[in-house]
C-alpha cells in the first residue's frame, strides 16, 4: 500500500470541473470564487445548479492505494537479460504478455519478503502501514477525526510527539511481518523513546497537558506495548501508559465533551482502562467514572445515540460493576456465594435487557448454510451484520456475558446446594456466545477492524467449558491476526492457549466448577472490547 498525501474531498462533478475543495490551509487570494463546499449529503453549488449532487469518494480509498501490479510492471519492465545468455523465444498471448514462468518469479520476488534495500524512507512506511491496518472513518470515528489525525501526522511542530508514535506503532507492525525486523524493529523504538521524550515534556506543561495530541500519543505508546507484545514482562509498561491516560481523562475534566473529538479519545481511553482493571482485577478507578457520568450526560453522547451511534441505555456502568466484581472476588470483599450469585445474575440480566433494546438497525441476520465453502464460515452459519463497528458491539456484549456466566458456573459448584439449572443454564450462554464469536470472524475479513476480534476469540479460545472445535478454531484466528497485522500479543495468547489444548486429553465438558483462570488479556485500544461499550 502506498500513501498519496492529501487529495481534493470535493464531490465529484467539482473536482471534474477542476474546482478546489475548501480548506483552511489553502490562502484566500488563492481559492477559486466557486468552491464545493463539502456540505452533506450533497454540496451547494450541485444545489444550486439544480443537478443532483454526485456524493464525495471515500478517501481511504484513494490515499492508499495497492501497488502490486505497477511495482511488477515496473520491475518487468526493467529487468534486462544476462548478457551471457541468449533467452528462448516464447509464444506470448495478449492476455499474457510474459512467460508463466517468469511471472512467477517475478511474484515471488515480490511476496518474499524485503531483501534489498527500502525504496521508501523508513518513517514513511511506518505511516502507511498505521494508516492502513490501524485506523478507519465509521463510527464513532468519523471523517474528521481521520483528518485530523492525519493533518496531526503531517503537520510539525507541536504534534512531533503524535507524530513519532504514529510512526512508533506503524514501524512495530512492520517489524513483526517483515524480513527487514532487526532493522524496523530498532527504528521503532527510536520512534517510541523520542515519543515518551515529548510527551514527558507536555506532561510537566499545564497547557499542552491538556491538548488532544497529548492524551493521543499516550493511547498510541499504549498500542506500541500490545503490538510488541513478546512476553507478559511488557505488560507493566502498557499498564503505565494507562494509569497516564486516566490522570489525563481526569484532568482535561468535563471540558473535552465539548467537541466531538474530546469524546472518541474518551473512548479509546476507557477501552484501555478497563481492560487494565479487568486483566489486573481492581475496581474502575474514580477518576474514570467522574469522566464517564459526565459523558453520560454530554450533548455529544444524546447526539450520538440520536443518531443510532449508541444505544438508548449506557453498557458503561454495567461494565464497571463487571470489573468491581471481580475485583471483589480476587480481594475477598465478597465471599457469600449466595451474594455473589445473586449480584452476578443481576449483571447477567442486565446486558439481557440491554441486548433486548437496541436499535432496530443494530440487529443482524443468522443464515443457516450447512453447504458453505470451507473459509466463509463456521459451523456452517454466518451473521449478516449492517456495519463493522455493530459487530463489535455484540462481541463486547458477549465477552461480558460470558465472563459473567463464568462466575456462576464456578459459584453454583461451591455452594452446598448449587443449583443445577443455573450452572446449565450458564454453560449454555457460554458455549452459544463464544460460538457466535467465532461466527462473527468472516464478516470482518479484510477489514482493519479485525483486530478489535483479539480480546472476544481469547476468551472464546481460554474458555474451557468450551468445545474443542471453537477453542482450536478460535486459536487459529488469533494466529493470522498475529501474521497479517503484527500484532503480537495475538500470537503470545494463541500460543499460550495451543499449548493447553495439546497438553491434555480435552473433553468439551470439563467438571462444572473446576478452577478455571479466565483472565483478561490487554487488548489492543483503536478497536478494542470496550471501545463501543457505551
Amino acid at each position: 500500500m502506498v500513501y498519496y498525501g492529501a487529495v481534493s474531498k470535493g464531490c465529484h462533478r467539482c473536482r471534474q470541473r477542476k474546482i478546489k475543495a475548501r480548506s483552511k490551509y489553502t490562502p484566500y487570494f488563492m481559492q477559486y470564487p466557486l468552491e464545493c463546499d463539502q456540505r452533506k449529503p450533497g454540496c451547494q453549488r450541485c444545489e444550486k445548479s439544480d443537478i443532483e449532487c454526485p456524493g464525495y469518494r471515500d478517501l481511504n480509498q484513494v490515499l492508499f492505494r495497492l501497488e502490486n501490479s505497477r511495482i511488477i510492471r515496473r520491475a518487468c519492465k526493467t529487468e534486462q537479460p544476462n548478457s551471457g545468455l541468449v533467452p528462448a523465444k516464447t509464444t506470448l498471448s495478449q492476455d499474457n504478455p510474459l512467460p508463466n514462468s517468469y511471472l512467477e518469479e517475478i511474484l515471488k520476488w515480490f511476496h518474499s519478503g524485503i531483501t534489498y534495500p527500502l525504496l521508501q524512507p523508513v518513517d514513511e512506511l511506518g505511516a502507511n502501514f498505521f494508516f492502513t491496518k490501524y485506523t478507519y472513518n465509521s463510527p464513532p470515528y468519523d471523517t474528521d477525526y481521520h483528518d485530523w489525525l492525519m493533518q496531526s501526522y503531517l503537520d510539525e511542530g507541536p504534534s512531533r510527539a503524535l507524530r513519532a508514535g504514529i510512526e512508533a506503532v506503524g514501524l512495530a507492525g512492520i517489524s513483526n511481518t517483515s524480513s527487514h525486523a532487526p532493522y524496523i524493529t530498532r527504528k521503532s523504538k527510536e520512534k517510541y523513546g523520542e515519543a515518551m521524550a515529548v510527551v514527558k515534556e507536555a506532561l510537566n506543561d499545564p497547557v499542552r497537558a491538556m491538548e488532544d495530541s497529548t492524551l493521543m500519543t499516550v493511547l498510541l505508546l499504549g498500542v506500541f506495548e500490545i503490538i510488541n507484545f513478546e512476553t507478559w514482562d511488557r505488560f507493566q509498561y502498557w499498564t503505565a501508559h494507562v494509569n497516564a491516560a486516566t490522570a489525563l481523562l481526569e484532568l482535561r475534566g468535563r471540558q473535552q465533551f465539548a467537541q466531538q473529538r474530546g469524546a472518541q479519545l474518551y473512548i479509546q481511553s476507557r477501552s484501555q482502562i478497563l481492560l487494565a482493571c479487568m486483566q489486573e482485577e481492581i475496581a474502575i478507578p474514580p477518576g474514570l467514572v467522574r469522566a464517564t457520568y459526565d459523558f453520560e450526560n454530554s450533548g455529544i453522547r444524546q447526539r450520538w445515540r440520536d443518531r443510532k451511534y449508541a444505544s438508548p441505555a449506557s453498557i458503561s456502568e454495567i461494565s464497571f460493576r463487571t470489573a468491581n466484581l471481580r475485583a471483589a472476588l480476587r480481594t475477598g470483599e465478597i465471599t457469600n456465594p449466595e451474594v455473589i450469585r445473586k449480584l452476578a445474575l443481576e449483571i447477567d440480566s442486565d446486558l439481557e435487557s440491554w441486548g433486548a433494546v437496541v436499535p432496530p438497525s443494530w440487529h443482524y441476520k443468522i443464515i443457516d448454510d450447512p453447504n458453505a465453502a470451507v473459509g466463509t464460515c463456521f459451523v456452517g452459519t454466518r451473521h449478516m451484520y449492517p456495519e463493522h463497528w455493530i459487530i463489535e458491539i455484540w462481541n463486547n456484549w458477549r465477552v461480558l456475558r460470558i465472563l459473567v456466566n463464568h462466575i456462576v458456573v464456578q459459584n453454583e459448584a461451591r455452594l452446598m446446594q448449587g443449583s443445577e439449572s443455573k450452572k446449565l443454564a450458564a454453560l449454555s450462554v457460554i458455549r452459544q456466545l463464544s460460538t457466535d464469536i467465532c461466527i462473527s470472524v468472516y464478516s470482518f475479513t479484510g477489514s482493519p477492524r479485525m483486530i478489535s476480534l483479539v480480546q472476544p476469540l481469547y476468551v472464546a479460545c481460554l474458555e474451557e467449558h468450551n468445545s474443542y472445535n471453537v477453542r482450536s478454531f478460535a486459536v487459529e484466528q488469533l494466529s493470522k491476526i498475529a501474521a497479517s497485522l503484527g500484532i503480537r500479543q495475538a500470537g503470545l495468547l494463541a500460543s499460550m492457549v495451543s499449548k493447553s489444548l495439546g497438553s491434555k486429553d480435552f473433553s468439551p465438558d470439563v467438571a462444572v466448577g473446576e478452577s478455571v483462570d479466565l483472565t483478561i488479556a490487554c487488548p489492543l485500544s483503536d478497536s478494542s472490547l470496550w471501545e463501543r461499550s457505551r
